[in-house]
């Protein structure tokens, strides 16, 4: 289900194998074990924390490292999407964004460091979902919520980038919650003067993301998206924590019948994946307690299918503190 996964002893071995070979011709020096330790791996990507030694008797912070697989090293698209990661991260200081800190190439493959920002949402919520925990505590919601919007904010109007995968995977949490950042901009795209990503002016430009928390203007091929769909795939982020499952797996929780929907025919997820981009399903088990309706009342105004129709994250933002149920009565 996770994108990031624990690595094999083996894989793990054999990266440090590798680092003990060759780590000393490059400006990065990344020294072997004890120092590395696994943290996970995505798709072509395999990610290390590097604990950095004291210098001058001041204990310095650990790194990320992240580094193409071998099996994806002649893949120019993963070369392209370190490069774009790195660009756009040395333009950005905000609390709320994972910071940059080098792009080296050690052995021929493009190496990215970064600051160390925890564990990710994704792996939390889907920890306590295998042990069968209750919810995540709304004062945790609540917490990366008001995170996420304010990183979001920053990058939509100060940045001008869209995230373009935001996801439980891509928000890092630090510690017991005390700060949470969204990383993994390999595949973000700039936005114009007006907010836009424009794909007609610009078909270099491409949108990947990760269909389950796509806007369905992103799914759709217009030439046109905007902040708003950043703010769709929040949305699936909140749907996330108060379901416990990712967007559009309710089936697999429920049996076929068991769905609590007014279009029957609509209330399986086909294999072409056609539901994607819609408001998702919670599973039968679901129970929405009063601590979290501000919450789900989020989820529901950013998970309208008309872009127009959401509010962004600086709105959202503004009225936190107001009374959600008066203000947004109508979603």
């Amino acid at each position: 289900m996770s994108e990031l996964q624990t690595p094999s002893k083996i894989l793990r071995n054999k990266f440090l194998e590798n680092v003990q070979n060759g780590n000393n011709a490059t400006p990065l020096k990344i020294p072997a074990s004890p120092m590395m330790k696994s943290l996970g791996f995505g798709t072509g990507v395999n990610v290390y924390k590097y604990d950095r030694s004291p210098r001058s008797g001041i204990v310095r912070s650990p790194w990320a490292i992240k580094k193409i697989a071998k099996k994806y090293a002649m893949d120019s698209s993963f070369e392209a999407r370190f490069q774009n990661e790195a660009s756009i991260l040395r333009k950005l200081n905000h609390p709320n964004i994972i910071g940059f800190r080098a792009l080296n190439e050690i052995q021929g493959s493009t190496t990215l460091a970064l600051e160390c920002g925890g564990k990710s949402l994704g792996d939390i919520l889907e920890e306590r979902m295998e042990e069968e925990m209750d919810p995540l505590p709304f004062a945790y919601v609540n917490k990366t919520i008001k995170d996420i919007l304010k990183g979001l904010d920053y990058l939509h109007n100060t940045a001008k980038i869209l995230h373009a995968d935001v996801k439980s995977y891509n928000v890092l949490v630090n510690g017991d919650f005390e700060i949470c950042k969204l990383c993994d901009f390999g595949v973000s795209l700039p936005m114009d003067g007006e907010g836009n990503v424009n794909f007609k002016k610009h078909p270099e430009l491409k949108f990947v993301g990760t269909p389950a928390w796509c806007a369905p203007e992103a799914l759709d091929d217009c030439e046109i998206i905007d902040c708003k769909a950043d703010i769709f795939s929040f949305g699936m982020v909140i749907y996330e924590m108060l379901a416990g499952i990712p967007p559009h797996t309710a089936h697999i929780m429920d049996d076929d019948d068991s769905f609590a929907s007014d279009d029957k025919e609509n209330s399986t997820l086909n294999v072409d994946g056609t539901l994607y981009g819609t408001r998702p399903l919670f599973p039968d088990r679901f129970e929405l307690k009063d601590d979290y309706h501000v919450a789900f009342e989020l989820f529901c105004v950013c998970s309208v299918s008309d872009a127009d129709d959401r509010p962004t994250a600086k709105e959202l933002l503004s009225v936190l503190d107001e009374d959600w149920g008066i203000l947004h009565e109508n979603y």
